[in-house]
C-alpha cells in the first residue's frame, strides 16, 4: 500500500492513526483486555482476527465509549452481510476530539526581557521562556474526526480459513484531511477445546495518504493468541474461558512495553471469561498496558448487553471510564419496528 502512495509525496513511518481498528472494541472484547485473536463471537470479532465470519451472526451491534470526560466519543456499529454463500462482517468506527486548541500564532515570543525586538535570549525560539505568555484572543480551536470502515470476510486454502480484513480510514483534522487503506490477515485453528488465532495486521503496510501529499506509514504487526473451554460435568452449565494473546509490533513501542528489541515490541495480555448457562458472564482481564480491566454480560434470546471497566492508562489521573454495549437480533428488532407502526 505505501509503495503505491509514495508516488504522491514523502513517506513518514508512525505510530499512530490505525491504532483505531485496535483499541476500538466492543465491551465484551474490552472486558477481557482484548486476548481475544482466538475467541470469536460476533460481528466485531473481525477486528481481532478477521477470520471470524465461519458463523452466521444474526445479531447487529452498537456501542458507545466516552473518555477524558467527554472530550473523545466514539461509536461503533457491528453487523454481518450474506452475499450467495459468502459471509461479510462489517464494522462502522467513529471517533471525534472537540475543542482541540492551537497556540501556535499564540504566543508572545519576545525572550527573557519580556520586549519585542531586542533579539535576546529565548526571542523568537518558538518556545514558552520565563516572562513570555500566550495570547488568548489568538488561540483558535479545532477538531478531529476519524471514520473507518472495516470489512472482513473468510477464503480456503487447501482446507484452511483464511480471514482477510480490508480497512479504510478517513481523517479530518482541523483544515487538513487524509485517506488510507489497510490489510489484515488471520487464521484460526481447533485442536479438542483449545483454539489457536494468528493474525498478521497492516500488512504489508497501512498508509494514510493526507492533501498536502505526505504519507503516514504504519508498519505491520503479528498478534498470536489461545483460548480453551473448561466445562464441569457436575454443573453442566459452568463454562469458563482462559485466553491469552502475544502482540509483536514494530510500530507499538511504549513506556509501558513488557519486553522489546530495539523498535519491537513484546506485549501479552490475558482474559478470563466465566459463562452460566450462556446468560450470564462475567469477564476479568489485563490488556497490553498491564491494566487490569472488568465486565459483565447478559444475553437474552434477542437482546445482549455488555458492561466494561477500564481504568485509567496513566496512574488514575485521566480517570476510568466504562463502556456499555448493546446488541438486537435483526429479524425481532425489525418486527418490533412494524408492531409499533401498526
Amino acid at each position: 500500500m505505501v509503495f503505491t502512495y509514495a508516488a504522491h509525496g514523502n513517506v513518514y513511518f508512525v505510530k499512530y492513526g490505525w491504532e483505531i481498528f485496535d483499541y476500538t472494541s466492543e465491551a465484551r472484547t474490552a472486558s477481557l483486555g482484548n486476548a481475544t485473536s482466538s475467541y470469536g463471537y460476533s460481528s466485531s470479532s473481525s477486528l481481532n482476527n478477521p477470520v471470524f465470519c465461519l458463523d452466521t451472526i444474526t445479531h447487529l451491534s452498537i456501542t458507545h465509549q466516552a473518555r477524558f470526560a467527554g472530550i473523545i466519543n466514539s461509536d461503533l456499529l457491528s453487523f454481518q452481510l450474506k452475499r450467495d454463500k459468502r459471509l461479510i462482517n462489517i464494522n462502522l468506527i467513529y471517533e471525534g476530539i472537540g475543542d482541540i486548541p492551537d497556540t501556535r500564532s499564540a504566543l508572545f515570543d519576545w525572550g527573557l526581557d519580556g520586549e519585542y525586538g531586542t533579539n535576546d535570549l529565548g526571542e523568537g525560539n518558538g518556545i514558552i521562556d520565563e516572562g513570555e505568555r500566550l495570547d488568548q484572543n489568538q488561540i483558535n480551536y479545532f477538531s478531529q474526526r476519524k471514520f473507518g470502515i472495516n470489512g472482513a470476510s473468510i477464503f480456503r486454502y487447501k482446507g484452511i480459513p483464511i480471514g482477510v480484513g480490508v480497512k479504510f480510514l478517513s481523517i479530518i483534522l482541523g483544515e487538513n484531511n487524509g485517506i488510507g487503506i489497510g490489510l489484515d490477515f488471520g487464521t484460526l485453528k481447533q485442536i479438542n477445546r483449545l483454539n489457536l488465532g494468528i493474525v498478521f495486521k497492516n500488512i504489508p503496510s497501512s498508509g494514510l495518504l493526507w492533501d498536502n501529499g505526505t504519507v503516514e506509514a504504519t508498519l505491520p504487526s503479528l498478534e498470536m493468541g489461545a483460548n480453551y473451554k473448561i466445562d464441569f460435568k457436575k454443573i453442566n452449565s459452568l463454562v469458563i474461558y482462559p485466553m491469552t494473546n502475544l502482540n509483536i509490533s514494530m510500530s507499538n513501542k511504549h513506556l509501558d512495553s513488557q519486553y522489546f528489541i530495539n523498535d519491537i515490541s513484546l506485549d501479552m495480555a490475558f482474559g478470563l471469561e466465566i459463562s452460566y448457562k450462556e446468560k450470564i458472564m462475567l469477564r476479568v482481564g489485563k490488556d497490553y498496558y498491564q491494566k487490569l480491566t472488568g465486565g459483565i454480560g447478559i444475553k437474552w434470546d434477542d437482546f445482549i448487553i455488555d458492561y466494561a471497566f477500564l481504568p485509567s492508562s496513566i496512574n488514575g489521573i485521566l480517570a476510568n471510564h466504562h463502556l456499555i454495549s448493546a446488541s438486537f437480533n435483526i429479524d425481532w428488532m425489525f418486527s418490533k419496528i412494524i408492531e409499533n407502526r401498526l
